[in-house]
């Protein structure tokens, strides 16, 4: 029986489906009530991120008569009453769309509102930032075409209209009260109520979605952004990579939006959407799974490069590449679309719906044949949560009824397999109670060995002095790393085979896939959690059999491979690089003063930068700070003029008696600036000048010769020793990211 390891509460109870994201960066975001919930899984304990849903006042989209309130139409407008929104969708972009280089969080709620946030990385806040107001943008197109509608009046013409605002229902029918005392309506500035409910779903979005990244020869790479509406429109939104990435509070430029058209995917509400991308005829596609209310389900699909001229006067260039189900077979919950890279010619669909049902479709692209596994039966209410593990071998599903299930693949069938046992122990620090009676979604960790499922709390069952006030729900982190992924009646016994093939295929992935982001936050965490285990010899034994299957012979040790490290990869050395200092040399708990400078990112700011600064800012600076200066213009101390000889790669000592400390780029090895630098919270270092793309894609040292086409192009900010995303270095009670 699969039980958790470590678990995190939640300050409010989940109410959608897919209410947890893992992103790229190693950051999990839950939809937690009228709040987002952004934690770092290697603290679940520690610092939090939080974007809190504001109340919005409804669009101006026209005005109905009195009379036509009571409309059939106009019933389903009013989603619900709550006073205040909650969450109903979130998705995290691929990663270096921040700023910072980090991920994009869109949040959707349940007044139909689309915004996207960064993280506070220069603002020294948990609350995250809001970059982008996708209704807000939405708006403003349809009110540009008049909603597709011929003979419209503008909105501008009902200015005698007046929206109150003492109400604050969930649709915006509270807010068409008419001012009529005293002075005689135009009646010509009415619109229809079938208009009103039409313009009303098309501006009501229930899902969003990232795709994932997707490479352009003439352009920055960008990705897309689908919102599916309740009219059945899906909308598309492209986002370019930026052009330099910053961790300074100046220099941040806002991503920007695209609008690049839109589908009428469904008739009805859409409620689920999945990307995917795929390669047919040597030329890349992104596909497009979309689900609805009436339990139609579509695949669709668009060349990458049609995204490029695709502009808000037209309609997507998506084409219908296949009518999976029909209306009629039970709303669609949750969709989740994959292209094996072991099988890059077919296309696997799974599909959750309200009833409780799970069936998954495959089309093989090679033949032209597509494959209905049938309906299972694997819960009783309806489906949350799906999510593939190790390239499409293993599916996880979840349910409200709280139940969690793991499925391989036979044929073209789904089989039940248990969910692998907790062999590695426990890391909690507080009791959190097992009490819970719905999930809500789950997600799997970058390296596929850790699974992450929301859960709201029985409050029959919680203490009702102590616990049911405080405790709504949890996120709950179970291992996979020692999931079956044949139903062979293996015993349990082979838990440690399962567990090595699959830290195993997990290592290849990050050697065969260089775009792939280098978060191993899990398998450093399980590598550990095995030494602390005394199966020494266990990790070394999986660590060799990776190398050497990379090298093309047999070595007996470690010892006998690092000799031939320069036949490895950049991403090889770097992988081996941060389980080296992370698990093998763990215990030997190296020396921490070559790091402590990393710690101290202000201590070289002296007496003569402070005079410096007040002068040039002297009319914005406070009073007391003036004063303060006066009193520092008393003490006298100048610069140190002593030179900087080279005598280690990450810290620097002047010649003087003082001996200064200063930090090394870990890069360009010169004595870092005084301005914020990046850092690697792996190996503590940091760096002010970044290192080029090429050096993270080397298939083996020293490289091959090739033409220079140009400058230098830089990539992201990466650790050139560790390879994982570099950041800002961030107080100890604000939330970072923590790829190790």
């Amino acid at each position: 029986m699969a039980s958790r390891f470590q678990a995190a509460i939640l300050v409010s109870s989940p109410m959608c489906s897919n209410a947890i994201a893992w992103s790229d960066e190693n950051l999990i975001a839950a939809a937690s009530g009228h709040c987002v919930t952004i934690m770092n899984p290697a603290m679940p304990f520690g610092p939090k991120g939080l974007i809190t849903i504001p109340d919005i006042t409804p669009f101006p989209i026209g005005v109905i008569e009195s009379k036509d309130l009571d409309s059939g139409c106009m019933l389903p407008t009013c989603f619900s009453r709550e006073a205040r929104p909650s969450v109903r969708s979130i998705s995290w972009s691929p990663l270096g769309f921040a700023p910072n280089a980090g991920c994009l969080l869109a949040v959707c709620t349940t007044k139909g509102v689309v915004k996207v946030y960064r993280s506070p990385f220069c603002e020294f806040s948990a609350d995250w930032v809001e970059v982008m107001d996708i209704s807000e943008m939405l708006h403003t197109y349809f009110a540009k075409i008049r909603y597709g509608e011929a003979h419209v009046a503008s909105l501008e013409d009902s200015s005698q209209v007046n929206f109150e605002q003492g109400n604050r229902d969930d649709g915006p029918i509270a807010h068409l009260r008419i001012r009529s005392k005293g002075r005689r309506q135009n009646n010509s500035s009415f619109i229809s109520a079938e208009q009103y409910a039409h313009r009303s779903a098309m501006l009501s979005s229930l899902v969003a979605v990232w795709s994932p990244m997707l490479d352009s020869e003439s352009a920055r790479r960008f990705c897309v952004l689908a919102i599916g509406a309740k009219s059945g429109i899906i909308s598309f939104w492209r986002v370019h990579e930026p052009q330099c990435y910053s961790i300074t509070q100046g220099s941040n430029h806002a991503p920007v939006a695209s609008f690049i058209g839109f589908i009428q995917a469904h008739n009805s509400w859409i409620t689920a959407i999945s990307f995917s991308k795929f390669v047919s005829d040597g030329s890349p596609q992104l596909l497009l799974s979309t689900g609805s209310s009436d339990g139609s389900v579509k695949l669709w699909r668009v060349y990458i490069s049609d995204l490029l001229k695709s502009t808000e006067d037209s309609h997507a260039s998506f084409s219908l590449l296949k009518e999976v189900t029909s209306i009629g077979s039970g709303a669609c919950t949750v969709l989740s679309l994959l292209v094996p890279d072991t099988s890059p010619h077919k296309i696997i669909l799974a599909v959750g719906r309200g009833s409780g049902s799970l069936e998954l479709l495959t089309y093989d692209t090679s033949v032209g044949t597509f494959d209905v596994s049938g309906s299972h039966h694997a819960h009783n209410q309806a489906v949350t949560g799906l999510a593939w593990a190790f390239d499409g071998q293993c599916l996880y599903s979840c349910s409200q009824d709280n139940s969690l299930h793991s499925w391989i693949i036979k044929g073209y069938s789904l089989h039940e397999v248990p969910l692998p046992s907790n062999i590695l122990g426990v890391k909690m620090s507080t009791d959190v109670p097992s009490v819970s009676d719905a999930c809500f979604g789950i997600a799997v960790s970058p390296a596929n060995l850790v699974l992450a499922v929301v859960r709201r709390f029985d409050v029959n069952a919680l203490n009702p002095m102590y616990q049911k006030s405080s405790l709504k729900a949890v996120v709950e982190f179970l291992w996979i790393g020692g999931q079956k992924l044949q139903d062979d009646g293996a015993s349990d016994d082979e838990s440690l085979v399962c567990w090595g093939r699959n830290i195993l295929w997990s290592l290849n992935q990050y050697g065969h896939h260089l775009d792939k982001p280098l978060v191993v936050w899990d398998m450093i965490a399980a590598l550990s959690a095995f030494i602390k285990k005394s199966q020494v010899s266990y990790v070394e034994q999986i660590l060799v059999k990776w190398l050497t299957s990379s090298l093309g012979f047999e070595c007996a040790s470690l010892e006998s491979v690092f000799p031939h490290a320069y036949r490895l990869s950049s991403r090889q050395l770097h992988l081996l690089n941060v389980i080296n200092r992370h698990v093998i040399l763990r215990e030997a708990k190296l020396d921490d003063g070559e790091h402590t400078f990393a710690r101290k990112e202000s201590k070289h700011a002296g007496l003569a930068q402070m005079r410096l600064w007040v002068a040039k800012n002297d009319d914005k600076v406070q009073d007391y700070v003036k004063r303060l200066a006066s009193e520092v213009k008393k003490i006298k101390k100048s610069y140190c003029s002593a030179g900087v000889p080279f005598e280690d790669t990450d810290v620097a000592y002047c010649r003087s008696a003082e001996r200064h400390k200063m930090a090394r780029c870990a890069v360009s090895m010169v004595v870092c600036p005084l301005s914020l630098l990046w850092f690697c919270a792996s190996c503590m270092r940091q760096v002010s000048n970044l290192a080029p793309e090429t050096l993270f894609t080397l298939l083996r040292y020293p490289a091959p010769s090739v033409d220079q086409k140009g400058e230098i192009i830089l990539s992201k900010p990466l650790c050139p020793f560790c390879g994982i995303l570099l950041q800002r270095l961030q107080p100890k009670f604000l939330l970072s990211t923590l790829p190790v």
